[in-house]
C-alpha cells in the first residue's frame, strides 16, 4: 500500500503498475498468498486492485470498492466499476434524509441476512424500503402453523415453504431500488455453502438464536473484518403465565468493537454443546442444561429489527464529530428504557485476536463428512444410554 498527493479514487501510473506487476507479484506468487494493492488519497479515499497469476504473467483486476471498518463502515468505490444512483420519486423521502451520498453507499453494500425468522424477515423488509440494491438471505427452516403470528410475510398457504423463498418473493414486489436483487440460500451459516455465502457480504445481519451461528458469524466479524450487526430477545414470564419482562439487545460486533461472546451473547461450552448433539439431546433438555429458546412475538420483533437496522445506518451515516459509536443497545420493555453501552473486549479474547487472519482461521464446518459421523456417533451413544437408563427406571417401578 502506498499514498498519492490527491484526492479520490486513485489511477496507477507506470511506476506503480512496475512496482507491484514486477517487483512485489514474484515473491508473492513464490510464497503463496494473494497480492492485493492499495493505495490512499489524500482525502482518506482507498482504491485497490488484485494481482493474480494467468499462466503468463501477472494480471491486474480492479476492485469495485474498499470497505474500512472500525468505529464506521467506510466506502470508497470504483468510479468506473460503480451504478450511478437513479432519483427515483419512490425514494424521494430517503433521500431527503440522509443524502445522495449516503444513499449510493447503501446502494453499493451487499447486505446479508442470516435467520429468516420474525427479526429477520423484517429486516430484509427494512433494507428493500430503503433502496438498498443488494441482499444475500440465508435460512434453511420451513415456515410451520407456529410462525404465522409472528413471521412477517407468511399465511396458512405458506406452511411447508422455504422462509428464504418466501421473503425473496415479497422483497422482489417491493423493493425501491431501480436495480435490486435478492440472493436466497437454503442453508445453514455453519455449512460450507453458507460460509461462503457470508464472506460474500460487506455487513451481515445475524438474526439467530443458537449459539453455534452466533459463534461461526461472531469469528466471521473479526477475521475477515465483516461488520456483523446481531439482536436478540428474551422473554420473562410469571408461574400464571403474566409477562414478567422483555428484553432485547443489538451488539455490533466487528474490530474496534467488543465480541458477541465477551458481552455474555453465548458461551464456548454451548457451541461444543451444540456441535455434538447436546442441545437437542433428550437428557440435558430434562437436565435443565440446554440453551433455552427465545421466545418473541412481532411487536418485539419489530422493535428490535428496527434498532439493528438502525446501528448498520448510524455506522455509515457516522460524522467524525459524532460521540463513539455504542457497542451494546439494549432496551427493557417493563422500565421503558434504553440504555447504551461501550466496552471493549476481555483482555486475551481469542476472538479479536483473530482479527484479520482471514482463510488462515479454518472453521470445521457441521457438513464436513468427519464431523457429521462424530456428530451422529456421539449423539447415538448419548442416546442408547439415556433410553436405557430409562427402561431400567421402568423395570425398577414394575418391581416395586
Amino acid at each position: 500500500m502506498h499514498s498519492h498527493p490527491s484526492p479520490g479514487w486513485q489511477a496507477m501510473s507506470y511506476t506503480d503498475v512496475v512496482a507491484e506487476r514486477d517487483r512485489i507479484a514474484p515473491p508473492s506468487r513464490a510464497s503463496g498468498l494473494p497480492l492485493l494493492g492499495l493505495t490512499v488519497g489524500t482525502d482518506g479515499v482507498w482504491s485497490a486492485r488484485f494481482w493474480s497469476w494467468n499462466g503468463r504473467e501477472f494480471a491486474r483486476t480492479p476492485c469495485d470498492k474498499v470497505r474500512v471498518v472500525g468505529s464506521g463502515i467506510h466506502l470508497s468505490s470504483n468510479p468506473d466499476l460503480k451504478s450511478r444512483a437513479v432519483r427515483s420519486r419512490r425514494l424521494r423521502r430517503t433521500l431527503d434524509t440522509w443524502g445522495p451520498e449516503c444513499q449510493a453507499v447503501l446502494a453499493s453494500l451487499r447486505i446479508g441476512v442470516v435467520g429468516l425468522g420474525s427479526v429477520g424477515s423484517i429486516i430484509a423488509e427494512t433494507l428493500a424500503r430503503i433502496g438498498t440494491t443488494d441482499i444475500m438471505l440465508l435460512d434453511a427452516d420451513r415456515v410451520e402453523e407456529h410462525n404465522l403470528d409472528r413471521l412477517l410475510y407468511a399465511t396458512a398457504d405458506d406452511i411447508g415453504r422455504f422462509k428464504v423463498d418466501l421473503v425473496a418473493e415479497k422483497l422482489r414486489s417491493g423493493a425501491t431500488a431501480a436495480s435490486f436483487r435478492v440472493d436466497a440460500k437454503r442453508v445453514w451459516v455453519q455449512e460450507r455453502d453458507g460460509y461462503a455465502a457470508a464472506l460474500d457480504c460487506d455487513v451481515v445481519f445475524a438474526a439467530v438464536d443458537r449459539p453455534l451461528p452466533k459463534d461461526l458469524l461472531n469469528n466471521i466479524a473479526y477475521v475477515h473484518c465483516i461488520p456483523v450487526v446481531f439482536g436478540g430477545v428474551r422473554v420473562a414470564t410469571k408461574t400464571d403465565g403474566r409477562l414478567a419482562d422483555a428484553t432485547w439487545s443489538v451488539v455490533r460486533a466487528g474490530p474496534e468493537s467488543r465480541c458477541l461472546r465477551c458481552d455474555g451473547q453465548y458461551t464456548t461450552s454451548a457451541v461444543m454443546m451444540e456441535r455434538d448433539g447436546s442441545l437437542d439431546d433428550p437428557t440435558y433438555v430434562a437436565q435443565g442444561v440446554a440453551v433455552p429458546g427465545n421466545e418473541n412475538v412481532f411487536p418485539f420483533s419489530a422493535n428490535l429489527g428496527s434498532l439493528m437496522v438502525l446501528e448498520m445506518l448510524r455506522a455509515i451515516l457516522r460524522e467524525h464529530w459524532w460521540p463513539p459509536a455504542p457497542t451494546k443497545l439494549h432496551y427493557s420493555y417493563v422500565a421503558g428504557r434504553l440504555m447504551s453501552d461501550v466496552a471493549t473486549c476481555h483482555p486475551g479474547c481469542s476472538v479479536a485476536e483473530r482479527t484479520s487472519l482471514g482463510d488462515r482461521w479454518v472453521y470445521p464446518f457441521i457438513d464436513d463428512p468427519v464431523v457429521r459421523e462424530e456428530q451422529f456417533h456421539s449423539y447415538r451413544d448419548r442416546m442408547a444410554s439415556y433410553l436405557g437408563r430409562k427402561l431400567s427406571g421402568i423395570r425398577n417401578r414394575r418391581r416395586n
